[in-house]
């Protein structure tokens, strides 16, 4: 970290590109000089982008309250490629994958300063941590197989426990994500390569999973992301190769599909969904449409079990990997990696309106609220 420190108040807008690949030193945190502290704490985010597309790498920053806007307070590339971050249940320790045909996964503090480094195999895509703090799961892409890790009471990662293959002699896994149910009792793990969401207890001891169900999706169908209803007796399921949300019943460690819907509006272009979400309170579900350049949103009927979708609003971007709502639901923010900008879109009634503003990152990949 060269032993730079910075304010949470202290600003490097990225108004333009020079503005982030410049000031992103070789391994360096970089902060403008800070600013007077007299009010309380903005929201705060962290973005995690391709270096190899001239991205800044990871970057933290902040949110207006009143606008939305995001401002980048710091950036780093210390790590290449850091396409997926997710944070401790205290927020106090960022983890961040460097997809990477060597890959690794790394325990940062909030300020970007690396605590530790690990191995953990190739083409990591996702990682996702335990509601306990002491595991978390890596979702190897290219390796095909999800990655277990102890944490240690430091927030370090510690070497693999558990490497579990999904793939088989006809049909290749690509371990897309890693979602824990919403009581914390079942790891779910969706794989694009075998079409298919494997559900999993885990050894809080050994560090083991032990396969409990799969849930076999369209052939074709591609799974990528899922995300639960609040009321957590439903899922959905984005299918990025048919362009499709599975709607499925959740029960006692099994998921059950149901309806499918399709993700984005038939316009003849090829369509690839990237992230699903679903608003705070429960009634809507957005999808990032990839190919359309659109974010699909979808009323849900029926306790979570029905889709419609209402609105397929412009991300502002080109090729949105990924989207993530405010804590109040009042904000849709979208990381456009083919334009190398992150959009966000005022919310009413559940609904995005038009583009708020853009910032430019290159190469963004994540945007984690």
């Amino acid at each position: 970290m060269d032993g730079i420190k910075t304010s949470r108040r202290g600003l490097l807008k990225l108004g333009g590109v020079a503005a982030v690949t410049a000031a992103a030193g070789a391994g360096a945190v970089t902060a403008l000089p800070a600013v007077a502290d007299d009010e309380a704490p903005p929201a705060g985010f962290h973005l995690g982008s391709y270096t190899s597309a001239g991205g800044p790498g990871l970057a933290r920053g902040h949110l207006d309250p009143a606008t939305g806007a995001p401002t980048v307070d710091a950036t780093t590339t210390v790590l290449p490629d850091p396409s997926w971050l997710a944070a401790s249940p205290a927020g106090s320790i960022l983890y961040a994958v460097s997809e990477r045909d060597d890959g690794t996964v790394s325990a940062l503090t909030p300020d970007l300063g690396v605590l530790n480094t690990v191995p953990t195999g190739a083409g990591p895509a996702h990682v996702a941590v335990h509601p306990n703090g002491s595991f978390l799961f890596v979702s190897l892409y290219g390796g095909g197989a999800v990655v277990t890790h102890p944490i240690g009471a430091d927030g370090t990662v510690g070497a693999a426990t558990d490497i579990r293959r999904q793939g088989t002699q006809d049909q290749q896994s690509h371990a897309h994500q890693v979602v824990v149910d919403p009581l914390g009792t079942y790891v779910l793990a969706v794989d694009l390569g075998r079409d298919t969401v494997f559900t999993y207890t885990l050894d809080a001891q050994a560090g083991v999973l032990s396969e409990v169900s799969r849930a076999a999706l369209a052939p074709g169908s591609g799974p990528r992301h899922l995300a639960f209803h609040p009321g957590g007796d439903v899922a959905y399921v984005a299918g990025e190769l048919d362009s499709t949300i599975t709607v499925c019943a959740w029960a006692d460690g099994k998921l059950t599909p149901g309806q499918v819907v399709a993700a984005a509006p038939a316009t003849g272009v090829r369509n690839y969904p990237g992230e699903i979400a679903v608003s705070p309170d429960g009634t809507h579900v957005y999808v990032s449409n990839r190919g359309t350049d659109t974010v699909g949103v979808f009323t849900v009927g029926r306790n979570g079990a029905k889709l419609k979708r209402v609105a397929a609003p412009s991300c502002g971007g080109v090729w949105p990997r990924h989207l993530a709502l405010d804590a109040a639901g009042r904000w849709l923010y979208v990381a456009n990696q083919r334009s190398g900008t992150v959009t966000w879109l005022p919310v009413s009634g559940g609904v995005p309106g038009a583009v708020a503003g853009s910032i430019t990152v290159p190469g963004a990949a994540q945007i984690l609220l």
